[in-house]
């Protein structure tokens, strides 16, 4: 196909296929025009990151590897409502905190094994209430075995929602806003299907910052420079080169950060860097956070565990969720999702 060049790779070779248009080098697909439906999106999300194509970054050998996967969103993505007139729609509600009434899609519910893996791994209340809806319509012979998983991650929700910090733990250190929406730091990947969580830290102000960190080594307010400055870069070598690629490599070689938080961090950085942050307040020399800001309030920070206080957890499924080749893996990778000497 000629006049078409994947903005993903820069590629120009694609494949046509039954539903657009695939790049023959890092396999996005540029879908046909579908037909238009109403899409309704969560505004109050956590961090969330679902795109018909995107970067992930993988760590193998030591250090920061960029690789391209085919990464297609299907109309069953979990955090977009779908209506349509299909006569398999679902309508699931339930006595939430929120008293909210969801429209799922067959293709959001069809996998009851996925969904309430993934209720298990973010505790998230929209993807609990997914995953027993899903349940509930496929859930079969299965049924009972899937209400006590989503019973337990329920109770866990609970427990760790009680007893989310509400003060930082040392004086130097910023905590998650404890009044946004709960779900712990994870990372879940599926044919078709991507899901990233993050922390959020807006509750703090340029001043906030100033009065925990002291003095930054420099202010930039350069838009381009900022962007520039949230890219993950690495040289020929495949080492990393900007700060955010060294920091989180360091914390994942020194068993600060789990596999599935490096993978999460990767795309909430990939998707932070077509955000219009106003200012940065650059730390480097004093070897603390980088952070950027929207409005004058924080929109992201390098993730530095010395310096974060979220909401996290001990690996549960190993392997599931974090793709399928052995790229998406690196050889220091351990079963705890930690780094290990090897």
């Amino acid at each position: 196909m000629e006049g078409l060049v994947c903005k993903y790779c820069g590629g120009n070779q694609f494949n046509k296929t039954v539903k657009g248009y695939e790049c023959t080098y890092c396999h996005t697909l540029y879908e046909f025009e579908p037909e238009k439906k109403e899409r309704l999106s969560n505004k109050n999300r956590r961090w969330f990151i679902a795109v018909f194509a995107i970067l992930i970054l993988g760590l193998g050998s030591n250090i920061l590897i960029p690789y391209f996967s085919q990464l297609l969103l299907k109309d069953g993505n979990l955090f977009t409502v779908t209506k349509t007139n299909d006569s398999d729609e679902v309508t699931y509600s339930e006595k939430t905190s929120s008293s909210s009434k969801a429209t799922y899609s067959a293709n959001q519910l069809n996998n009851p094994e996925r969904n309430v893996r993934i209720a298990e791994l973010s505790l998230n209340q929209a993807d609990i209430e997914q995953a027993v809806a899903s349940v509930k319509k496929y859930g079969g012979e299965k049924t009972k075995k899937f209400e006590e998983r989503l019973d337990k991650a329920k109770k866990e929700q609970i427990y760790l929602k009680k007893n989310r910090a509400k003060a930082a733990p040392k004086t130097d250190m910023l905590i998650e806003n404890p009044d946004s929406e709960f779900a712990v730091t994870t990372y879940y990947r599926e044919a078709g299907y991507l899901a990233a969580y993050g922390p959020e830290f807006n509750q703090y102000s340029t001043s906030d910052i100033l009065g925990i960190w002291g003095q930054p080594d420099a202010v930039i307010t350069d838009s381009d420079q900022i962007e520039k400055n949230l890219t993950l870069e690495f040289d020929e070598k495949n080492n990393p080169i900007s700060y955010e690629a060294k920091m989180i490599n360091a914390q994942w070689q020194q068993g600060q950060l789990t596999w599935r938080e490096v993978r999460a961090f990767s795309l909430i950085l990939k998707d932070s860097s077509f955000a219009a942050y106003t200012k940065e307040f650059v730390y480097e020399k004093q070897g603390k956070p980088n952070v950027y800001f929207t409005d004058g309030h924080v929109g992201y920070v390098t993730p530095i565990i010395r310096y974060l206080s979220f909401t996290r957890l001990p690996e549960k499924y190993p392997r599931e969720g974090l793709g399928k080749y052995p790229d998406d893996f690196p050889k220091n990778y351990g079963l705890d999702g930690r780094f290990h000497d090897k």
